[in-house]
């Protein structure tokens, strides 16, 4: 690595400092999104997953996701399938950001679309995720309320929550593409140093995981070689990699919602 990459670590290795001195290690989940299907970069994300013995969990578009697919999540102990919306497709006004599981459409509609894509994927898996998998990241507090009824029992998003949800939150927090900065793969040292800002905020929540987000289908040789970094480098230090579902006992309970069950 890099002199800039080493000064970028320095700050990871100082939170683990306060980690170790609170007698804790950490524990990371991975996260990657938009599978429909086996192709040579889920293989190669596959390969990753075992060399380091981390859980995947691995949010599928119900509507496209194919055979092949089920024969890799049903014969693989270390990926878990979870339902990443219905089809991926925003329902936003022209205007605003794209989001499937927003209040565009009817409440009862989106969750009809959520079970139904439930069960599809049980049918391909032989059994999904508790976490819901929002496309985007975005899921309207009114939809979220009502997830247990599409079987869902926590949502899976991006970032730490400000306040008090619906439902139950195992957030990722780290992306390594940068979509903004022209769908390139982030570089090591801002991985270092977003890991070791969320290592502090994992921490200051009572030493919760930091999730880490993937998007096989998007990925350049950077992203594959500062995740490869990443994992060797936690690795390196002790860390855990832990299947998210694990995490749903820990996760803050959701606000109460006084809506109409659906």
């Amino acid at each position: 690595m890099t002199d800039t990459h080493e000064a970028a670590w320095a700050q990871v290795n100082d939170e683990l400092a306060r980690w170790r001195a609170a007698g804790q290690a950490p524990r990371l989940f991975l996260r990657d999104d938009d599978a429909v299907s086996v192709t040579p970069a889920l293989e190669r994300l596959i390969a990753a997953i075992h060399r380091f013995k981390a859980p995947l969990l691995l949010a599928s578009i119900p509507a496209h996701a194919d055979n092949t697919l089920g024969e890799l999540v049903r014969d693989d102990r270390y990926v878990i399938g979870a339902v990443h919306g219905w089809a991926h497709v925003s329902h936003s006004p022209a205007g605003e950001k794209p989001c499937e599981l927003c209040a565009h459409r009817p409440v009862e509609t989106v969750i009809g679309e959520l079970r139904e894509g439930r069960q599809k994927l049980i049918d391909l898996f032989g059994w999904v995720s508790d976490l819901l998998v929002p496309p985007w990241n975005r899921i309207a507090d009114e939809v979220m309320g009502e997830i247990a009824q599409a079987g869902f029992g926590g949502v899976s998003a991006h970032g730490w929550p400000d306040r008090k949800l619906p439902a139950r939150q195992v957030n990722a927090h780290i992306d390594i593409m940068h979509w903004s900065g022209g769908r390139v793969g982030r570089d090591l040292d801002w991985i270092f140093v977003e890991l070791a800002r969320n290592l502090g905020e994992a921490r200051r929540h009572g030493f919760r995981a930091v999730g880490i987000l993937t998007h096989h289908l998007a990925h350049d040789e950077r992203a594959w070689a500062s995740l490869d970094a990443l994992m060797q480098r936690m690795a390196d230090e002790g860390a855990t990699w832990v299947a998210a579902d694990n995490l749903l006992g820990e996760a803050e309970a959701p606000a109460a919602t006084n809506g109409a069950r659906i």
